[in-house]
């Protein structure tokens, strides 16, 4: 990389020393090689360049078959095409050659183990094991384990021959609580308690299963001719609670903790109970104990009932926006093309039952608020008429004369704008010259 960097930083002194110079230099083909790892040999058209890192110019135009070499890795091949004034790079990375081990045991079907991994059992022929030292582990029921290290060159076969030497101990497993399952490196030996010999000597994994119970697993070390004794204390199983609700979308509360919304799954609940809430707005709230038992998934439905009302409101004129306890729910409109007149009815549900400040405002009216009792499952009916305010907001020009006022409509033929308060007057579109939002004064 420094190597790289040293002839690219000399390439550029070179190009503006020859610009300031007024020459212009001619273009060559520029042909950079990096190998990971460096000092690969590189061959190209199969004549011999050096090693990488490489950097050739001048080459002349064409295709180019470039040859990649090393010891301990595989041999890599790359074609280029070079044209003139075209920079080219090539990071090439080589991989290592893989060897041949052979592993065989006395007595055979002994499981091979390396960094954890099982290759497979002897007699066992490896063809992916990359060069140089390795440690495996071999180990068969009722027999010692064994760690062997070995050395692989290049693709040169290795044979490997264990023999293993025969070992056992025994180990007495008793549980809270009793009755389960025991298990020695995967194999069912019996229920606790008891007790069990001939088991191979060295790490030995035990496991515990009992219904209702999370399973117990451990690693123990066990010497030829050792007893051991292990008591065990089970885990009960965690049980799953999904919580659903009509309607969907409520709030879940356990144990007045916030959770989730419907539906919502509580996994790995211990045993025991639990204190369930669920609320969702403009409905009653409903909270009730629920058991969750070992091992069990069970499912707990929550209805509820609305608590809401709605009001249905008219204003004089349409336009008109309603606020309930501050928040925007609505604009009335009305089916007619003047928004001076009635709106039609304007339905706003999901309100809950109780007193609210209903506010009604529209620009150029004086707003309104009125207090109103909402009532469960009722339709409260509102007919509201604003009072106007004479603000100027709209301009009319034509071409003799000049309009300034309140508009109240415009359509196809003309524009109707109030000129005095409780005066208005319609402008024939075919008059006007222009017309517009009243700037402020």
């Amino acid at each position: 990389m420094i190597l790289k960097k040293i002839l690219t930083t000399a390439a550029a002194l070179i190009c503006l020393a020859l610009s300031a110079a007024g020459a212009d230099p001619e273009p060559t083909t520029y042909l950079s090689i990096q190998s990971n790892p460096t000092g690969a040999q590189i061959s190209i058209n199969h004549k011999d360049h050096g090693k990488a890192p490489l950097i050739i110019t001048e080459l002349p135009e064409g295709r180019y078959l470039i040859h990649v070499s090393m010891d301990g890795y595989c041999d890599r091949f790359e074609t280029v095409t070079l044209k003139l004034g075209i920079p080219n790079k090539l990071d090439l990375t080589l991989t290592q050659e893989l060897g041949l081990l052979l592993v065989a045991s006395e007595p055979q079907g002994a499981e091979v183990v390396k960094e954890g991994i099982s290759l497979g059992s002897t007699p066992l022929l490896l063809t992916d094991i990359l060069p140089g030292t390795h440690r495996l582990i071999l180990s068969l029921p009722g027999f010692q384990t064994k760690e062997i290290d070995l050395t692989l060159v290049g693709r040169t076969p290795k044979k490997e021959i264990v023999t293993l030497v025969a070992d056992s101990g025994t180990m007495q497993v008793s549980s809270d609580p009793s009755g389960a399952e025991v298990m020695i490196n995967g194999i069912t030996r019996g229920n606790t308690p008891c007790t069990i010999d001939r088991i191979p000597g060295g790490s030995v994994k035990l496991q515990v299963k009992e219904s209702g119970y999370l399973p117990h697993s451990r690693e123990i070390a066990l010497a030829a001719g050792e007893m051991q004794s292990v008591n065990i204390t089970l885990k009960p199983l965690p049980g799953k609670l999904t919580i659903v609700s009509i309607p969907p979308g409520a709030r879940i509360y356990i144990d007045n903790e916030f959770k989730s919304e419907t539906p919502f799954t509580l996994k790995d609940a211990a045993p025991g109970t639990y204190r369930v809430r669920v609320e969702k707005y403009g409905h009653t709230p409903v909270a009730r104990n629920i058991e969750v038992e070992k091992g069990i998934t069970s499912t707990e439905e929550f209805r509820l009932t609305k608590n809401t009302g709605v009001l249905s409101i008219m204003t004089a004129p349409s336009g008109a926006t309603i606020l309930i306890d501050g928040k925007k729910r609505g604009i009335t409109i009305s089916g007619k093309t003047e928004t001076s007149a009635v709106s039609n009815q304007l339905e706003i549900e999901d309100i809950i039952a109780g007193e609210h400040l209903i506010e009604i405002v529209r620009k150029g009216y004086g707003p309104q608020k009125r207090k109103v009792k909402i009532i469960q499952d009722q339709i409260i009916t509102l007919q509201i008429k604003l009072s106007r305010q004479f603000i100027p907001n709209y301009e009319v020009t034509t071409f003799r004369s000049y309009y300034k006022g309140v508009l109240e409509f415009i359509n196809e033929e003309g524009i109707r704008i109030e000129t005095t308060p409780g005066i208005s007057q319609t402008i024939p579109m075919k008059d006007v010259k222009s017309h517009g939002k009243l700037k402020e004064q």
